[in-house]
Order: C-alpha cells, then structure tokens, then sequence
C-alpha cells in the first residue's frame, strides 16, 4: 500500500505501508505515471515527518497494483521504512528520486531501476551499508544515472547491466576516503583507499566505458581478494558485452591460474547456470574438470553433477573417475 500526493499531472510517492519488504512502485496511480520518490520516502524521523506535514491533506492511497483505495487509519498496515525495507524496485517512470529517500534502510540488500532518472537527490543511499545488488536498465539515447547511483554506492557493489546489446555482469570493488591531518601543514589529506573509485570513473560523460573498465583489471588483480576479482572476472567472460579481444585474453590467464577459487564461487550462484557455463567453455582441463565433479558432489547439487558427468563422458573418453569417501 503507497502512500501518494498528485503533482499536477503525475504522482509522487510519499511512504509505503504492508508486511512484506520487497516493494515494487508501480508505474501508474489511476491514469497518472508515478515520477517520484519524495525526500525521506522510505526513511524515518523528522525528515519524514516534515515531508509528510507539508503535504497535509492531499495524501492519498493506493493498493499494490496502483489502484487507488481509501482505509481507516486503524486498519493501516506498519510503515515500510529503515529496516524493513529489504529491495526495491522503481519502474521506468520516475524521472526524479528526492533527498536521503533511503536514508538509514540499513537492511535493504537489492535495488532495480532504470537509467532514466535524470534527478537523483543527495544522500540517497546514506546508511544503505548493506546494498551489494543494483540491477539497472539502460535507456538508449538520454542521460545516464548510473554514475550517481555508483557514487552514492561505496560498498562493494554487483551489478547487472541491461542494455541494447546485452546483459553485462559488472563487480564493483569497495572505496572509502579516510582524513589524515598533516599536523606540520596544519591541513586535513583526504585518502582514498581500494581500487573502487577508479571503476567508477568508468564513463564518458554519463554512459558507461566498458574498455575504461577492463583496461583496469592490473589494479583490481594487487589490491582485492581472489573472491572479488573472480567473479569480476566471470562475470565479464559469461556476459562479454564489448569486450576487447586483449581484455579478454588477460581474464582467461587469471581464469586459468585461479580455476578452483572461481569454480567454487560459480557455484554459489543461485542459479547454477554459471557453474555449468565454466565447465562447457574453460573445463577442459581434466584435473580441473574432475574438481568441479568433486564440488558439486561435496556441496549436494544432484542436478549439477548430473549435467557434468554427461559432460564428462562426452569430453575424457580415456581412464576412469576415482572418487574418494
């Protein structure tokens, strides 16, 4: 259930009320295009309570399909807001997102939206520490939000990538500034710490450079752990949106040398997809190959090794699979 104040004539959303943290804003309220987000939408506290104060009378509501409706106050599920959001989805409509909308939703770990908000409000995700998913649709031919959305995001962050050519798997590493005083200089150094604020600097103008971005992998490969540059690197070989044939070539080499860590986080994928994809295109290794087999035995995904000891016979017709107890 959204709470909803007409603007002329589009809708924007003021708060959220219902029993389930997974919200979609629908694209419509009557007849009208849902635009916005008001400030301190999914917040709480004053900011909240001054929004909602300035709208007075002309709140409104409306179900979960976008259809208005009228309650009695008594009968008003909880507010949706900080901790209880856990994702968020904002259809291709809204064009304008207001100040710390999300300020303090702690818990909330997915949002999906479209490249087409053209106006994203300061401090939007402030105290959103647990966001590691955005899934973004890109629109062709206008201004990207991307590079906002990415900015306000410092947290090491997976995204997927949806445009014209294709779906494109993107990782993110952590950034964080730290203030260090030069007591000499009487002066406060800002210091930007991990490789993450390079991948964000990935654009011309608002659109995205996918070459800016492989042309970083030299970074990624000395200052973060094996588990992020592996499944950066997967993702750009199994979604290969323009990649440059020279990227490519220093992504299998890291793939090569770190088979077995990559293999083990291709699994942890909930969709095994992933997984099978490694072993139709890389498992050509048999030594590699069979630690796969040994993977998904070890982890109880009968439907994975299924597919894999086809695969198995098909590939390593010589010598026989030892298993160990």
């Amino acid at each position: 259930m959204f709470l909803y104040q007409i603007k002329e004539n589009h809708v924007r959303i003021l708060g959220c009320r219902g029993y389930d943290g997974s919200i979609r804003i629908p694209e419509k309220i009557g007849d009208m295009p849902v635009t916005e987000l008001a400030a301190y939408a999914f917040s709480n506290g004053w900011g909240k309570e001054e929004m909602l104060s300035s709208a007075g009378n002309e709140i409104s509501l409306c179900d979960e399909e976008g259809k208005p409706e009228e309650i009695d106050e008594k009968d008003l599920p909880p507010e949706i807001s900080c901790d209880r959001l856990k994702d968020i989805y904002l259809p291709h409509t809204i064009r304008k997102i207001g100040n710390y909308a999300f300020y303090n939703c702690y818990e909330l770990g997915h949002v999906e939206c479209f490249s087409s908000i053209f106006d994203v409000g300061s401090g939007l995700f402030t105290g959103c520490s647990g966001i590691r998913f955005l899934d973004i649709h890109i629109m062709d031919g206008g201004r990207s939000c991307m590079k906002e959305l990415l900015a306000e995001l410092r947290q090491e962050l997976y995204v997927n990538y949806y445009c014209s050519k294709g779906e494109a798997r993107l990782v993110f590493p952590e950034m964080f500034e730290e203030s260090v005083e030069h007591t000499p200089a009487r002066i406060i150094l800002r210091e930007m710490h991990g490789c993450g604020h390079m991948y964000r600097y990935c654009f011309d103008h608002t659109e995205f450079q996918f070459h800016k971005y492989d042309a970083l992998f030299p970074h990624i490969l000395v200052q973060e752990p094996e588990r992020v540059t592996a499944a950066l690197v997967l993702g750009r070989l199994y979604t290969p949106v323009d990649l440059l044939n020279k990227y490519r070539q220093g992504y299998e080499a890291y793939l090569k040398e770190h088979f077995k860590g990559a293999a083990r986080l291709a699994l942890e994928e909930r969709d095994p997809a992933l997984f099978l994809w490694l072993a139709e295109t890389y498992g050509h290794n048999q030594e590699d190959f069979d630690g796969m087999v040994d993977l998904a035995g070890n982890e109880d995904r009968p439907e994975v090794l299924s597919v894999l000891m086809k695969l198995r016979r098909k590939r390593f017709t010589t010598g026989k699979r030892r298993f160990s107890l």
